[in-house]
């Protein structure tokens, strides 16, 4: 099933590394591909509270965060500090920092 799939490979993006919305449908097997990315925002949306998901390594593909000042924003960026993912000047998740798909063996 393709929710059990991107519940996957939202909990596979380990700590210090974020994901984009597109990455996670690609890695998810998503038959829209990175297309797929308004299927993930909606899982997040609705099971990261109830599956204990670590929603806050889920980003934009230009690393920015898409929660607005005032929705979470404020929080997903100190719970990504807390991990130390490093930041650029514009406030965006560094290249270095994107996860390379593969899980921990």
């Amino acid at each position: 099933m393709l929710t059990l799939r991107i519940l996957e490979a939202i909990r596979a993006v380990p700590c210090g590394k974020v994901a984009s919305y597109g990455q996670i449908a690609l890695a998810a097997g998503h038959p829209r591909g990175a297309g797929g990315a308004r299927d993930v925002v909606r899982i997040l949306a609705s099971m990261s509270e109830k599956q204990n998901l670590p929603w806050w390594r889920i980003v934009r593909k230009d690393g920015s965060i898409a929660l607005s000042p005032g929705s979470g924003a404020e929080l997903q960026r100190a719970l990504l500090a807390q991990e130390n993912v490093p930041f650029t000047e514009d406030k965006k998740a560094a290249d270095s920092a994107f996860w390379n798909g593969q899980t921990a063996k």
